[in-house]
């Protein structure tokens, strides 16, 4: 299978990944559509990719300008894609992986984020993990979590300050920031 980038520097490239592994990645409408959203919160940003996969939305982060970013994976053979995508696209010099959960990453890291993206399996909920992101300040001030799940998961978006909601056929892609942030952006 093929990803393509869909903007930045790397605009177009192509990252060749398996069919066998069960990932599923970012479709590139959506990755697209998030991405022009953030607008330029993403120049000289420090990226968090959790449940990253193959690592197309934090490649895709790099290409767009991000500073840096960090992969959090915890299936060793997609660390191994995300890796030889970051050296094809010669990114690794901006970029650390873990191959570790989301979970135990979140208990482990002191770094601060300006954008977190969190794509987990369909249907894992994961409501408690970003209010832990938010009580631990692993969220910039200014910062914002962009979460991808399933229309069909049933989610309290009460329990957090969701700013934006689009929905994609069976995706809804939720942007979420602290409630005293006070800062309002057009999406």
């Amino acid at each position: 299978m093929e990803i393509v980038i869909t903007g930045g520097e790397l605009r177009g490239r192509r990252l060749v990944v398996p069919d066998n592994i069960r990932v599923r990645p970012t479709m590139s409408l959506i990755r697209e559509s998030v991405f022009n959203s953030l607008g330029d919160r993403v120049f000289n940003s420090k990226f968090l990719d959790l449940f990253a996969g193959f690592g197309t939305v934090g490649i895709e982060a790099l290409s767009r300008g991000a500073q840096s970013a960090t992969f959090v994976e915890k299936n060793k053979k997609s660390v191994g894609i995300i890796r030889k995508g970051l050296e094809i696209f010669d990114l690794s010099g901006r970029a650390d992986i873990f191959n570790i959960s989301a979970e135990k990453f979140l208990q482990i890291t002191n770094s601060t984020y300006n954008i977190i993206y969190l794509d987990p399996p369909y249907m894992f909920d994961c409501s408690d993990l970003i209010l832990g992101i938010l009580d631990k300040k692993i969220l910039a001030d200014d910062g914002i979590i962009v979460w991808e799940t399933s229309v069909r998961s049933d989610i309290n978006k009460k329990r957090f300050n969701t700013v934006k909601e689009k929905r994609y056929g069976e995706t809804v892609v939720l942007y979420i920031e602290y409630e005293e942030s006070g800062i309002s952006r057009e999406f």
